[in-house]
């Protein structure tokens, strides 16, 4: 006799999508993430699936620079 096996399914949000970076909870903003993780995204520190890339380290420290700098720019 072969078991019949049932599909597990997820419980319903109302139409409401997540962040898919890794232990994000906020709503999506674009391209199935938040705004700060879609700028991460943009910059090179979270792969499509919501993973860091393998230099994290070292990116977002260039990344904060970046920050940095365009603050300053806007304040100035």
């Amino acid at each position: 006799m072969a078991k019949k096996v049932e599909a597990q399914t997820q419980a319903p949000t109302a139409g409401k999508t997540y962040c898919g970076a890794e232990g994000c909870k906020t709503s999506d903003h674009r391209f199935g993430f938040c705004a700060e993780h879609y700028e991460q995204f943009k910059f090179g520190l979270i792969k499509k699936d919501g993973k860091p890339v393998s230099d994290y380290e070292k990116k977002f420290e260039h990344y904060e620079a970046f920050k940095r700098r365009v603050s300053a720019q806007k304040a100035a």
